[in-house]
């Protein structure tokens, strides 16, 4: 039987298109000794028929066929198959770097580190942007420094537009498999969105050391804007109820609170400019009184009163006024606007 290094789990739902290019850039990996575990999660188109001829001709691919159980329910599958001595993910759209597991496992096991971080390039259809990762630190054991970076997955510093936060990303982590089978790390079922962010912080808050990687080694890949989510007010609300239990049980929510007033405030904004995405096909009214709701939550309402403005830019002290008052209309033009520009920024083709 193989002994692998590595294990790279990746779902695979309906991804035709781009899942040959991913398999590929993992199979040319110059680490060699690697599995790759491919998780068919219910595809209706002919995913399966393409991971099926890879997997007749590599002996190093496995595949698991399940029904359709969403991104979570496939990732846990992987783990639970999983025979490499630390794990990474690798979405189905994306691809990566031929250095990037070598490199990775380089210096994870160098530093004999729980966890090794990478930077990633974002991808559009003809252009890239590239996102990196300044700790100022490229081993992170101390205790402050770790909670440091917690703290950034959890939100920026401040509400600015270009604050430094750490995307709390799977895919950008090498991670050892002991230390997610010992505190039984997984991802969470029934949370379409962000289950990467709570996986994320499960293993950074269970880690007992974390190495930088500074090489642009993923490939994240976006062809088109973000749909419209009907729920997504709703499964944000559920996920910071997650995030805010793990804090707890860490005995982190005090030092988080801070962050987590961010996050709150952030969600509320993305799940208004979710309401100006030209795919919400919602009569201009029906949008309006959501975006009202949202002005109106409770919780919004208590963080907006003790939170401080003064290092804030004009636009961002505006944004938040319209949102304190419950303009909408204003608020409603303004995401529309921000969406026209970025739309016509990267994907004017």
């Amino acid at each position: 039987m193989a002994i692998f290094k590595v294990s790279v789990i990746v779902p695979v739902y309906n991804c035709e298109k781009n899942v040959g290019r991913c398999i590929e850039s993992i199979l040319n990996q110059k680490l060699k000794e690697l599995e790759l575990i491919l998780v068919n999660d219910g595809s209706t188109d002919r995913s399966l028929e393409i991971i099926k001829k890879y997997a007749a001709n590599n002996d190093r691919i496995k595949i698991i066929d399940k029904p359709n159980g969403g991104v979570s329910s496939a990732r846990n599958a992987g783990l639970d198959a999983a025979t490499g001595e630390y794990i990474g993910f690798v979405d189905a759209d994306d691809w990566i770097h031929p250095e990037m597991y070598s490199s990775m496992y380089d210096k994870i096991t160098k530093t004999h580190s729980d966890i090794c971080i990478c930077n990633y390039i974002v991808e559009y259809p003809d252009q890239r942007k590239y996102m990196s990762l300044n700790t100022g630190k490229n081993v992170v054991s101390d205790e402050y420094d770790k909670k440091r970076l917690i703290l950034n997955i959890i939100a920026p510093k401040d509400l600015n537009i270009n604050s430094f936060s750490v995307m709390g990303s799977a895919w950008r982590l090498l991670v050892k498999k002991e230390l997610i089978m010992e505190n039984n790390i997984r991802f969470p079922l029934g949370i379409p969105l962000m289950e990467d962010l709570v996986f994320c912080l499960n293993a950074f808050i269970k880690s007992r050391q974390i190495v930088i990687d500074k090489g642009f080694h993923y490939h994240y890949f976006i062809d088109s804007l973000s749909s419209y989510k009907e729920d997504i007010y709703l499964i944000h609300k559920k996920v910071f109820i997650i995030l805010e239990n793990i804090l707890r049980e860490n005995n982190l929510y005090t030092f988080a609170q801070e962050r987590l007033k961010i996050r709150y405030i952030n969600m509320c904004l993305s799940t208004i400019s979710n309401e100006a995405s030209f795919s919400n096909r919602k009569k201009l009214t029906d949008k309006l009184k959501h975006i009202k709701r949202i002005c109106k939550d409770k919780k919004l309402k208590e963080m907006l009163r003790s939170l401080s403005t003064k290092n804030l830019k004009v636009r961002r002290k505006l944004l938040l006024f319209a949102l304190k008052h419950e303009l909408e209309i204003l608020l409603y033009a303004y995401f529309k606007i921000v969406i026209f520009k970025y739309n016509f920024k990267f994907f004017s083709y």
